[in-house]
Parts: structure tokens; C-alpha cells; sequence
């Protein structure tokens, strides 16, 4: 069962994709041995989509797992009284 902390872990994976795009940029306008051939920049940038895509999904199987395993929500039952949310009247409000 994963948890809110390998939630997390990927989300920051995910944000990876920005750092490696960064070290790519870098690499096309500061290549001291010249620039990138235009097949190697392709190359370079389809493997990252490739690598962002599996990095997305590894993600989306985490926080699916967690939807159904009900890693979200915290039950009434295991909570204490004074942790129970306040009930509040609402229906006088005005919502425009």
C-alpha cells in the first residue's frame, strides 16, 4: 500500500523532467565540442518525452492505488470527538 510520502517522492520525480530540460538546453547552446545535430536533439528530446511519460504514469499508479485503497480519506470512526469537523448552517447563506 503506498502512502502520502511515495506520493510525494513522485511528484518530485516528475519535476525532474524541468531539471533534465534544463541540462538539455544547456547542452544545445553551450556544447563547448559544438552544437547538436538536429537528429541528436530529436533523439535527446524523444527520449526525455519517453522517460516523462513513464515517470507520469508511474505517478498516476500511486495516487490511483491510493484512491482506492482510501489513502485520502480519514474515517469518522477512527477519529476522536474534539477531532470531528464542526457542523454549520449553511442554508441562510448568501453564495452570489
Amino acid at each position: 500500500m503506498y502512502d502520502r510520502f511515495d506520493l510525494e517522492e513522485e511528484i518530485m520525480n516528475v519535476w525532474h523532467t524541468k531539471d533534465d530540460l534544463d541540462v538539455i538546453a544547456e547542452r544545445v547552446y553551450e556544447n563547448p565540442e559544438g552544437p547538436m545535430t538536429e537528429d541528436a536533439i530529436v533523439n535527446v528530446l524523444t527520449g526525455l518525452s519517453e522517460l516523462h511519460e513513464t515517470r507520469c504514469m508511474k505517478l498516476f499508479k500511486i495516487f490511483e492505488s491510493m484512491v482506492h485503497e482510501g489513502g485520502f480519506v480519514k474515517s469518522y470512526m477512527e477519529l476522536e470527538p474534539k477531532e470531528l469537523p464542526e457542523e454549520k448552517d449553511i442554508s441562510n447563506q448568501d453564495f452570489s
